[in-house]
């Protein structure tokens, strides 16, 4: 009768066990997904960088391309009224009114 009772108790410990173990087998699979849903995640994410800094880029590259414009055609609008200027007179009369 011992025996049996040994037996029995050995046998709901590794019923016991093999729950434990099934449930640790759950939880490891579910790492396991989220793992892999981190690691895309990661990737799309990677990517998105990626992708901002090559617009960054070409914004930069406008921005400059733009500046440059810009101080070429200011130049050349004051190397005009510079032309303009010669040869032209400015005359101002001042005049008072009393009140």
């Amino acid at each position: 009768m011992e025996f049996i009772k040994n037996k029995l108790i050995a046998l709901l410990g590794l019923k016991n066990l093999y729950a434990e173990m099934q449930e640790l087998r759950g939880e490891l699979e579910d790492m396991s997904s989220q793992y892999e849903d981190t690691k895309y995640l990661a990737e799309d994410l990677e990517s998105q960088v990626s992708e901002l800094e090559s617009k960054s880029d070409n914004f930069e590259d406008a921005t400059d391309n733009i500046r440059a414009d810009l101080e070429l055609d200011f130049q050349g609008l004051k190397n005009e009224f510079n032309l303009m200027r010669e040869g032209y007179v400015l005359d101002v009369k001042l005049t008072r009114e009393v009140y």
